[in-house]
């Protein structure tokens, strides 16, 4: 990002859109890092947001839910090995597809919010 941001000031505009996760809305028990992770990003996209601005530069963060790639099948456990979870009832919700998920950070680059979350329950 650093090395885009001159050219984007020197055009005096440009779009920025930085991907969370909903698990940065959450407080979620053996995902502490990965959430902590995703909080601070928001926290560096909505400050980036207000550093640039007067330089007609907009700064967006989207907050995707569990998308359907295999992110959870790859995760590497506690001991150093991959492993898939078969033992849980879901989440509360069905995941999202790649197209929808591509569909909000599209909808942040027109929109210029600063916040996109991808689900209406998702918002503070």
């Amino acid at each position: 990002m650093q090395e885009v941001i001159p050219i984007m000031k020197k055009q005096k505009e440009g779009v920025i859109i930085n991907i969370s996760s909903g698990t940065a809305l959450m407080f979620l028990p053996n995902m502490s890092a990965y959430s902590s992770l995703k909080r601070a990003s928001v926290g560096i996209s909505l400050t980036a947001r207000e550093e640039l601005k007067d330089d007609n530069i907009s700064v967006s963060v989207v907050y995707p839910y569990i998308t359907l790639t295999d992110f959870e099948k790859n995760t590497i456990r506690e001991n150093g090995k991959i492993e898939i979870e078969e033992n849980d009832d879901g989440p509360p919700y069905s995941a999202d597809s790649l197209e929808y998920v591509a569909e909000k950070i599209l909808e942040g680059i027109k929109s210029e919010k600063a916040e996109i979350f991808a689900h209406d329950w998702m918002k503070r």
